[in-house]
């Protein structure tokens, strides 16, 4: 692994590529309105957002950037509108992806696999409110959207949804991963990644 610290060019790609990745996974997040898209969130984020991490991590190979990024993004989200609870999720299951990805020094292939589809979860934290202040939550939704909008979300995010979130989850990051090794294998072999 390179040098720990976070030097400055460290700095110019969290910038870079958080602006970017920000950009990707933009169009899933105002498809979230609908409501079967919002249920679908994290696995179109995951889908989405694999080139940009992909490539932030490749860039710098140490622990720190990918955190940086995820934690950027979840607050810049917070400051929008987004559910400050959010963090509770968001901010743990980033810094754990970091971790997973720098067991393998940021080359191992498999290990920044599963570190991208665990960083994939962090929008989930977005809909911690439909399961830990459900009633204030829809009451909320129901003022801004009406009763129509709140009805369908109510039955959307139920508990017996929780498995089929996580699962899509994967699928989408896993897919997602392999498209930015698809299209980026030029820059993971010279960062000797593959």
């Amino acid at each position: 692994m390179k040098k720990s610290k976070i030097d400055v060019k460290d700095l110019i790609n969290i910038g870079l590529f958080t602006a970017i990745y920000f950009i990707f996974i933009a169009p899933p997040g105002i498809l979230g309105i609908i409501p079967i898209f919002m249920l679908l969130l994290p696995a179109m984020i995951g889908l989405v957002g694999g080139i940009p991490i992909m490539l932030l991590i490749t860039k710098t190979q140490k622990f720190g950037p990918l955190s940086l990024c995820g934690i950027i993004v979840s607050l810049i989200l917070a400051i929008m509108g987004h559910p400050w609870m959010a963090l509770i999720l968001s901010v743990p299951i980033i810094i754990l992806a970091d971790v997973i990805m720098a067991l393998g020094h940021y080359k191992d292939w498999k290990l920044n696999s599963i570190g991208y589809i665990i960083f994939s979860f962090w929008p989930i934290g977005n809909l911690l409110p439909f399961y830990f202040m459900r009633q204030s939550y829809l009451t909320f939704i129901q003022e801004k959207y009406g009763s129509g909008y709140e009805s369908t979300v109510a039955a959307l995010f139920s508990i017996e949804m929780i498995p089929i979130i996580i699962v899509t989850t994967i699928i989408g990051a896993l897919i997602g991963a392999y498209i930015a090794k698809a299209i980026l294998k030029k820059h993971f072999k010279r960062a000797g990644m593959i």
